[in-house]
Parts: structure tokens; C-alpha cells; sequence
């Protein structure tokens, strides 16, 4: 055999694996992500407020606290953890775009917010935002579009699960 048939039959032989992978990869996703979406979303059920953008600094009235709904600021907040608040507008819109969010009190004691950062940085998923409220009236709370998971204590367990459940469920797919 040639060096020109050896060559072209690594190609081909190269670009099989890739198909055959590339197949297998997006198989073993889709059944990941069916996997989640078949699972209920958790939290309670809040009403929608529908989305509806608004100009930066427009007064917004919700219907929970913290928010899952309702119109907002045309620029999304991007993922993280934030140390202090930001407008709700802008959360909105990254909730919109699948985001989930982990609200805590301002106040609470560094101790208590080092551990949610340490729960928060240890969800894999990519849409989240960790966020202190002032008016927020249980020590931590977390949102996705329509939903809200009140919580009296840190709750590993159940902020994880929302998280993962919740994450990305949101009434438009795109980047946060």
C-alpha cells in the first residue's frame, strides 16, 4: 500500500471515530437532559408576571420576595457570586434565560454565608447566581423562572437539588 492510501485511510478511519463518538456523546447528553426535564420542578408555584423588557431604572412591583417573574432590564445578570445586591430587573432576565438563584439575608454571619458559597461552588451547573437580598425574610431562599424554595436553615441537601433540578428550565434557552 501507498503512502497516499495510507494516509487517506487514517482519514477516514479518524473521521469514523469522530462521527461514532460525536454520536454516542450527544446520545448519552440528550438522555441527560431528558433525565432532568421528566423531573418536576421544585419550589412553590408563583404566579407569572409574564416578561416583558422595561427601561433600566422603570420601579418594578413583584409578587413574591424575592422574585421568579414579571418584567425586567434588557441586560442579564451574568453568573457568580455577588456580595451585594444588584437590581431585581436584572436578575429577572437571567432567571428568563434559566438561571437559578441563591438568595440569602444580608446579615447573616460570614460563617453561615462561607458555607453557601462552598454548596454553591460545588453544584455543576452553569447557570447560577448567588446573591445577598436586604428584605429578604427567611435566611435563604432560591429561585428559578416561577419557582420559589423558602428555606428556615442551610439545607445542603435541598438547595443542591433545586439547583440541579431547576437549572436552565427557563422560558428562553440562551446564555446568561
Amino acid at each position: 500500500m501507498n503512502t497516499g492510501k495510507k494516509v487517506i485511510g487514517g482519514i477516514v478511519l479518524a473521521s469514523i471515530i469522530i462521527l461514532v463518538g460525536s454520536v454516542w456523546l450527544l446520545t448519552v447528553q440528550g438522555a441527560k437532559e431528558q433525565a432532568k426535564l421528566s423531573k418536576p420542578l421544585m419550589g412553590d408555584e408563583i404566579a407569572d408576571l409574564g416578561r416583558n423588557h422595561v427601561p433600566d431604572g422603570t420601579q418594578l412591583q413583584y409578587n413574591s420576595n424575592p422574585p421568579t417573574s414579571g418584567p425586567h432590564y434588557a441586560r442579564s445578570q451574568p453568573g457568580g457570586i455577588y456580595d451585594q445586591p444588584v437590581p431585581d430587573g436584572n436578575l429577572i432576565h437571567g432567571m428568563e434565560h434559566g438561571a437559578v438563584i441563591l438568595w440569602y439575608k444580608l446579615d447573616i454571619p460570614a460563617t453561615e454565608s462561607a458555607q453557601l458559597k462552598s454548596i454553591f461552588n460545588s453544584v455543576p451547573v452553569s447557570k447560577k447566581i448567588m446573591i445577598p437580598r436586604d428584605n429578604l425574610n427567611v435566611p435563604v431562599a432560591l429561585t428559578s423562572w416561577g419557582r420559589l424554595l423558602k428555606l428556615q436553615t442551610i439545607d445542603e441537601g435541598q438547595i443542591k437539588a433545586f439547583m440541579e433540578t431547576n437549572e436552565d428550565r427557563g422560558p428562553e434557552k440562551a446564555p446568561l
